[in-house]
């Protein structure tokens, strides 16, 4: 005999799969969101390197420079990707864009200090320029540098920094 008022006890086809839907969606935006934090992270981890190494080469370059005790009359141009200067140890110094080997180029990735590279291989110096007086007969010329650096990682940490420098040329 079979009792009529029998309860099932379990899930209907239609109730497990509408709940396994609802699941994979959750788990889809938490995924989503998860991967969205991952490369935001990287990014700024990326854009924190660019600015680091930037500031770094800029504040050497800027602070030989602040204590020059000559700068090269040959300067040409006005403006260029190299400057030579006399630093304070009476020692002619020389910053330009330069290739791997430290050898200066006007389309070289890298910043090299007297032949020597000082920039990291893992950032591109798209632009270096030097802009100095027409006139060096001013007692303490300024200096102007102006450097576009770049991540060669998969962002977009397109940086340009300008800093001008006022050298302190005693006679």
């Amino acid at each position: 005999m079979i009792k009529k008022n029998q309860t099932k006890n379990g899930f209907t086809l239609v109730e497990t799969l509408v709940s396994i839907g609802l699941f994979s969606i959750v788990i889809s935006m938490v995924v989503g969101i998860f991967v969205s934090g991952s490369a935001s992270q990287r990014k700024a981890i990326e854009l924190y390197t660019v600015q680091r190494e930037a500031g770094y080469l800029m504040e050497t370059m800027s602070r030989e420079l602040k204590m020059a005790i000559g700068i090269d009359d040959d300067q040409e141009n006005n403006s260029d990707h190299i400057i030579e200067f006399t630093n304070y140890d009476d020692v002619l110094t020389e910053y330009c864009r330069s290739d791997a080997t430290g050898s200066c180029s006007v389309t070289g990735k890298y910043i090299s200090r007297n032949g020597e590279k000082i920039s990291p291989s893992n950032i591109t110096i798209n632009n270096l320029v030097f802009y100095t007086p027409e006139d060096f007969s001013d007692k303490q010329p300024m200096v102007t540098i102006v450097m576009d650096i770049e991540s060669d990682g998969r962002y977009d940490t397109d940086i340009l920094l300008q800093n001008s420098i006022v050298t302190r040329i005693y006679e």
